[in-house]
């Protein structure tokens, strides 16, 4: 029984907006959706500020302001102008399969826009993305229209002119990459007007070429420059934050960027390997396929994928920060791959059609539920920070851009404090902030993410490793939690060891603050080692707290020296290196008495070095927890 086109229609895009919408607030905002969160609870001025200091446009930020206003402020609501933009983009695309090729290809194509995962990450994302490639899309449908013949002599329907004008300015008031879509439209343009003046000049020799298409494009451009004009008030600010906002480019090899290029357009940022390169495989075999079926319009699909993909190459743009650019292309590659499978054909076409669909629901498994590919969880940290809390904590975000998702989740700011806040890093000062901050607290949890742009020579946790304890750190997708103890002087127990571990590394002795602690405290240890022959393997140092010898250990920290930053491959023979570690004491540790143990192991096969009667640990003394 053949169903109805509508009836299929509407089953895909129920099966879109379940995609979307399925545990939207499952995770938790990351960095720069707390950006989105926060700016949108402003008023319209503070918010035109705010956008002015970061890297992007205000519109998306002005739009979700609104969407704000009526729907709340939850990670759900938020999230869901992204999911309706979402959805809005797989009718789109629908109508453009229909306005390129026919009712079987544009339902082909709504069916992969409504699985690509790219697409929908992005849709459950309370960001700009998701919005931008759905404008990108609607400026393809106005602009690209053809219905009749008088249509081929102008480069899009007069009817459009307005809607296309508004539609460019909206784009480029979103997101900046919206210009990739300009590009590929100009150059769409100009193409057309060349096959068109080709075709009449075939009637009429005389036919002016030059003047036909210069005066093509002049119209096209006609109102672009509209938008152009309604743009110009933040044209000085755009241009200010593109040309002095840091970013590392990166230009890796041909292969390697057109295969990574292929897998995210495809398959999106949770892409697997093993079934990626099956899944383009089919990809592949359907592209084939519409080329075998020779239609004028495939051009348009082709320019709209090409141009933002060569741009993003040419600009060294492809990197996990700034792939989601190509956004605006992922709806070209699902018209591709409809009008491949809606060629008539036989078993092939049936496994070209699966290895994608296959491909896509592993990569969609990934988004929901592998943790390897979830965002950065700052919901769980500010929870677990939280449950640990005590009296003099000091909490530092080291990127600027951290302050708005963590406070977010966390309403209690009296003892958050940003810093490195200054591009370049102004050390000197921030240096005398850390000074400032450890006089008055006893336990620091810093938050690393953005190393690269906010610290990159490491001048914080350099000086913390040096005057602070570390006691732990865990990550939190590509955020680094970490603990630190405060010094604390007074007590301090400073004792000789002479332990051998091996035959090249001596502890000289250790400095452990007291013997005394309770649950919560950070007990804080200095050893103090020296390299006997030259080191080449690198070895981390363990602290484990031992009660019972037969239960689990009841504390540890496992860690290089130095806070992982002064490696024992770079200590100079006959160096002493002072090396702090912290091991947090858990809050549920039972009183007792505890022997506090200490060794180094390989990092690499986990060997433990052996001391000279044959152990592989050193029973440092007894502490007691009251």
């Amino acid at each position: 029984m053949k169903l109805p086109p509508r009836l299929l229609l509407l089953a895909t895009l129920l099966l879109a907006a379940f995609l979307r919408f399925y545990r939207l607030d499952e995770q938790s905002f990351w960095n720069d959706e707390g950006n989105s969160a926060r700016l949108a609870e402003r008023s319209f001025a503070l918010l035109i500020a705010g956008a002015a200091g970061d890297i992007h446009p205000p519109g998306y930020y002005l739009l979700l302001a609104a969407w704000r206003a009526l729907f709340g402020q939850s990670e759900f609501a938020l999230r869901a102008l992204s999911a309706f933009a979402g959805l809005l983009l797989v009718a789109i695309v629908y109508r453009l399969g229909k306005q390129y090729f026919d009712p079987p290809a544009a339902l082909a194509a709504a069916f992969f826009a409504a699985i690509h995962p790219a697409l929908i990450y992005y849709s459950q994302e309370a960001r700009m993305y998701s919005l931008a490639g759905t404008l990108g899309a609607g400026l393809f449908l106005a602009a690209t229209h053809e219905r009749t013949r008088a249509d081929r002599i102008r480069p899009f329907n007069p009817r459009h002119s307005f809607l296309i004008a508004a539609l460019t300015t909206a784009g480029l008031y979103t997101h900046y990459a919206f210009a990739f879509i300009l590009v590929a439209l100009i150059t769409i343009v100009v193409v057309r007007a060349a096959y068109y003046a080709w075709r009449l000049r075939a009637f009429n020799p005389e036919f002016d070429f030059v003047g036909f298409i210069s005066s093509y494009v002049f119209y096209w451009l006609t109102f672009q420059f509209i938008a152009f004009l309604l743009f110009i008030p933040w044209l000085p600010i755009a241009w200010g934050q593109l040309t002095t906002w840091p970013s590392a480019r990166e230009y890796p090899p041909l292969n390697d960027a057109l295969y990574g290029l292929a897998r995210w357009l495809t398959f999106g940022p949770t892409a697997e390997a093993i079934t990626t390169a099956l899944g383009l495989f089919g990809a592949a075999a359907l592209g084939l396929f519409a080329f075998l079926r020779l239609r004028r319009q495939l051009a348009i699909p082709l320019i709209w994928l090409a141009v933002p993909v060569s741009l993003t190459l040419g600009f060294g743009l492809f990197s996990p920060a700034f792939a989601k650019f190509l956004i605006v292309a992922a709806p070209a590659v699902c018209l591709l791959l409809g009008d491949g499978a809606a060629m008539r054909c036989t078993r092939l076409l049936g496994l070209a059609m699966v290895l994608p669909i296959i491909a896509s629901a592993v990569s969609l498994n990934n988004l929901y539920f592998n943790p390897a590919f979830a965002r950065a969880d700052y919901r769980e940290m500010a929870r677990y920070l939280d449950s640990i809390a005590k009296p003099g904590d000091a909490i530092l975000l080291n990127a600027p851009n951290q302050w708005e998702v963590f406070t977010y989740y966390r309403a209690d700011t009296s003892n958050v404090f940003p810093v490195a806040r200054s591009r370049p890093l102004d050390v000197p000062a921030q240096i005398k902030e850390l000074e400032t901050i450890t006089a008055s607290h006893q336990r620091l949890f810093v938050l690393y993410w953005g190393d690269a742009q906010s610290d990159p020579d490491r001048t914080i946790e350099t000086w913390l490793n040096d005057h602070t304890f570390k006691a732990w750190d865990q990550w939190y997708a590509d955020v680094r939690l970490a603990a630190y103890a405060v010094p604390q002087t007074a007590g301090e127990l400073r004792t000789r060891a002479d332990a051998r571990f091996g035959d090249h590394i001596l502890l000289e002795e250790y400095a452990l603050n007291t013997t005394t602690f309770s649950p919560g405290d950070i007990l804080q240890l200095t050893l103090f080692w020296q390299a006997q022959l030259p080191i080449t393997n690198r070895y981390k140092v363990f602290v484990h707290l031992i009660g019972d010898p037969a239960s689990p250990l009841a504390a540890q920290h496992d860690g290089e020296p130095g806070g992982g930053l002064v490696l024992t491959t770079t200590w100079g023979v006959g160096q002493t290196v002072a090396d702090n570690h912290g091991v947090y004491l858990p809050l549920d540790l039972p009183p007792g008495q505890y022997t506090l143990v200490i060794g180094l192991y390989d990092v690499d096969d986990g060997t433990r070095l052996r001391l000279a009667d044959g152990s592989d640990a050193l029973a440092l003394t007894t502490i007691t927890v009251q």
